[in-house]
């Protein structure tokens, strides 16, 4: 009989240990870790860093929690060769913490130094292929000279919704402007391209004037 009521005694033990694990189980992951907006960019710019050291441009483009805040999705972007005549842009997709740092394959943007190929409408996004358009889109001529005259020559790019000529005064509405400059030359070139990817005019500058 005792042994029968030892039996019992231990099931009931039992019982409750396994209760208290689970219980124990389920507050520890209602205590799981939540990362702020600040916390999850630093870890990603870190990793950014340590997997692309030699990229001239890292930065985060778009963050987004999810409802319980517990993941973030986050869209970066990394760039190598920026003010060459041919970057090189990728995105770079994250879901932090929930995959750690096991990023989805990079979509590239910018590879073989080729802009609206194969395609019946164009669309530049980004000052990457801005760049690569002013010097291979028809009409770029001017600036494909100024290449082969200077090969340190070096490319900024900025996107604006309202630009006015320097020189005519004219106003152009969602232009990209591409500039390009040499340390062997005392001038260089404004280029206007469109955002449906056209050429809208080249302006001699000198190296001081800015976009």
């Amino acid at each position: 009989m005792n042994l029968k009521r030892n039996i019992i005694i231990s099931g009931y033990l039992f019982g409750l240990l396994l209760f208290a694990f689970l219980l124990f189980g389920c507050v520890q992951s209602e205590k799981k870790k939540v990362f702020s907006e600040s916390e999850v960019s630093a870890f990603v710019m870190e990793d950014l860093n340590s997997k692309y050291p030699n990229a001239d441009v890292k930065e985060i483009l778009e963050m987004k929690s999810s409802d319980s805040n517990e993941s973030w999705e986050i869209k970066a972007r990394v760039t190598f060769n920026y003010t060459s005549p041919c970057p090189v842009r990728m995105n770079v997709y994250y879901d932090y913490p929930r995959k750690g740092f096991v990023e989805k394959p990079p979509e590239y943007i910018t590879r073989t130094c080729e802009v609206c190929q194969g395609v019946t409408t164009c669309i530049l996004g980004t000052p990457e292929e801005a760049i690569i358009a002013s010097h291979t889109l028809s009409g770029s001529d001017p600036v494909k000279s100024y290449l082969g005259s200077y090969s340190d020559a070096k490319a900024s790019a900025k996107f604006y919704s309202d630009y006015i000529d320097p020189v005519e005064k004219k106003i152009y509405k969602d232009v990209w402007i591409v500039k390009w400059t040499s340390e062997k030359t005392n001038y260089g070139l404004i280029v206007l391209i469109s955002n449906d990817a056209k050429i809208l005019g080249i302006i001699q500058a000198t190296k001081q004037e800015t976009i």
